[in-house]
């Protein structure tokens, strides 16, 4: 049975889910404008490479290809992790189905590689691609796939327990059971083929991987970017898709859930510990590029992540549309 008004409800909350993303553009956005002394940045160099202004920043195109294989395991994590603690969907709702996102999302994606390629270059493009460039003008064995791994490996753990703590805001009843299990099967999958495919010719940076201070800062940051910009507009957008039987599930059903969250919590929050740790002692101004703009000669932490959002905004659209389509595949098998 499905309560229409509880339904109603649960929507409306989950709608300010995406006033996260939107304050926290806001906020960048008044930072860096503040930080240039300019309400237009759009054309002012924002990005700590200083080759491009806040438009081309949002809309780094290259940079976001590279990043593709991390967000898609992301989301696979994401919505298998939804599936197994809130439950499958019940009855489909809206007009998009999954043909639609499907489309749509070769679209975006068809729209991002011309994009690249028209405003970064076909070398800087096929880089990204290849998993050769890290950063502009910086190359590296894995790419952007060995740099953001500690920070997918992190959010493999944080994930669930985000998922079980928004539940709870939401007051939505957890269903704990199989469903999903194959799309965290898929994402694990996808990060063991990856960390092979990249490293198999030289896996010697793998070694160094968990105590070098530059990728445990970039992780740092990407973690405090994902949960703000990337995981509340699907999570938002589920309540739209499908509609839920308004049937809860025994405490003694869940508990066991709830503690495996809170463990995957702890272990998240001693690796998350252990890299900023890290980060502190090798002191992240120092590492940062230093464009002629920084004051004092480097960026401080509250610019690199204003601007870090903004370079990651192709890509939260990619999680966003990737999400909806496997959740709405799970839709229409419920």
């Amino acid at each position: 049975m499905i309560d229409a008004g509880a339904g109603r409800e649960a929507r409306s909350r989950a709608a300010l889910l995406f006033l996260v993303p939107l304050l926290t553009y806001l906020a960048s956005y008044a930072y860096l404008a503040w930080y240039h002394g300019s309400a237009s940045l759009w054309s002012i160099p924002v990005h700590e490479s200083e080759q491009y202004g806040l438009l081309r920043t949002s809309l780094y195109a290259s940079h976001f290809l590279g990043h593709v294989p991390v967000d898609t395991v992301l989301a696979c994590w994401f919505v298998g992790s939804y599936l197994m603690l809130v439950g499958p969907p019940g009855v489909r709702r809206g007009p998009m189905g999954t043909r639609s996102l499907a489309v749509l999302l070769c679209a975006f994606l068809a729209l991002c590689l011309a994009l690249s390629l028209a405003a970064f270059g076909v070398e800087d493009t096929v880089a990204y691609i290849l998993q050769r460039r890290q950063r502009a003008g910086g190359y590296a064995v894995g790419g952007s796939w060995n740099l953001h791994l500690p920070s997918t490996v992190l959010m493999l753990l944080l994930i669930p327990p985000y998922l079980a703590a928004a539940a709870h805001l939401l007051r939505l009843p957890l269903r704990p059971g199989a469903a999903g299990r194959g799309l965290l099967c898929a994402g694990a999958g996808l990060v063991v083929a990856m960390t092979l495919a990249v490293n198999l010719r030289t896996p010697a940076p793998l070694v160094g991987l968990w105590s070098d201070p530059r990728y445990m800062a970039h992780s740092v940051r990407e973690l405090a970017t994902f949960p703000l910009t990337y995981l509340p507009l699907p999570l938002a957008s589920f309540h739209w898709i499908a509609r839920r039987p308004d049937a809860r599930t025994p405490a003694d059903t869940y508990g066991p859930a709830l503690l495996a969250c809170a463990a995957l919590l702890a272990v998240f929050l001693v690796g998350f510990g252990h890299q900023v740790r890290v980060s502190l002692d090798a002191g992240i101004p120092a590492m940062a590029q230093a464009p002629a703009f920084a004051r004092g000669g480097s960026l401080s932490v509250p610019y690199l992540l204003s601007s870090h959002y903004f370079e990651h905004f192709l890509d939260s659209i990619y999680f966003w549309l990737l999400s909806l389509w496997l959740y709405a595949r799970a839709a229409d098998q419920a």
